[in-house]
């Protein structure tokens, strides 16, 4: 009998996990490239990172440079994340850059991040609907200096209203060489850093009063803005395979399908048990290798 109930425990652990989505291929132009290729592979499979003084904010847990491939681009390239679930938590999706000071696969994220996209709500008739997709499409910059870079796209899932609820962070960073770019360098900001508690696109709730969205992060840098070089327009592609999402008087409340104690285990690279903490504790990461509820 114990057996049984603890083969159930792995079964519930393993659905709740596998109800998140995870950012792992990048396509440039029409080529699509294999799984975590030139992506970073994180240890959490595809659960968020929630704790905004955390560095897993920069790649997600685990994600090691030295294991992942750099891409070599051009800039002005069109490229594409692409998913192995669609977005479906309501909330915005951006892209970041980060420029490594050397080889970018033994860059840790640590320098100045700057963001070149957003994709936030539509609002019509008191309702907001969310781009939410399966692939998201953007182009590098055509003014950015040449050099390797780590390209970072981050969702966040704000379907759990703050502070009954965490928002949820869903990220990946790739890895490129730019070519054939300007002089521009454009200002920056640290991850983690410039994530706030009291940012209201952190604390916004999208089912009472949602009629205005202020995505978090720094406002959208491009080309001709400071430190931009020459102005450039490229156009920007709509996310594909699009599900629209409008919100509903009603919130949809993720509901843990299973919670471990408190002082138990609930992360670390290899663990395959459940990651939500009893009423009363959080998780928190001690190392990659061992998170607890406390």
């Amino acid at each position: 009998m114990r057996e049984v109930f603890a083969l159930a425990a792995l079964m519930l652990a393993v659905t709740d996990v596998s109800a998140h989505y995870i950012f792992q291929q990048l396509g440039v132009g029409s080529v699509k490239n294999p799984v975590f290729k030139y992506i970073r592979q994180n240890s959490n499979y595809n659960s968020p990172v929630t704790d905004l003084a955390s560095n897993d904010l920069r790649c997600n847990v685990g994600a090691n440079g030295a294991a992942t491939e750099t891409l070599a681009v051009k800039a002005g390239d069109t490229f594409t994340f692409y998913l192995d679930t669609p977005v479906y938590h309501q909330g915005p999706v951006s892209l970041y850059m980060s420029k490594a000071p050397g080889a970018v696969s033994q860059y840790d994220g640590s320098g100045g991040w700057f963001k070149i996209n957003e994709w936030g709500p539509s609002f019509s008739g008191g309702q907001g609907t969310w781009p939410l997709a399966g692939q998201y499409t953007y182009s590098i910059p055509s003014c950015l200096s040449d050099g390797e870079y780590l390209l970072r796209i981050e969702s966040i899932g704000i379907h759990n209203p703050w502070p009954a609820g965490l928002p949820q962070f869903y990220v990946s960073c790739a890895q490129i060489k730019l070519t054939g770019g300007g002089s521009a360098n454009p200002p920056t900001v640290k991850i983690p850093g410039v994530f706030k508690n009291t940012d209201p696109g952190y604390t916004a709730n999208i089912y009472t009063n949602f009629n205005s969205y202020t995505v978090p992060g720094p406002a959208v840098w491009k080309c001709g803005d400071a430190n931009g070089g020459e102005e450039a327009t490229p156009t920007e592609p709509e996310p594909t395979t699009l599900i629209t999402s409008t919100i509903s008087a009603t919130p949809e409340v993720e509901t843990p399908t299973c919670a471990t104690s408190k002082y138990g285990q609930c992360g670390g690279i290899g663990f395959s048990g459940c990651s939500y903490c009893a009423d009363g504790s959080t998780c928190f990461k001690q190392n990659d290798y061992y998170s607890q509820c406390v």
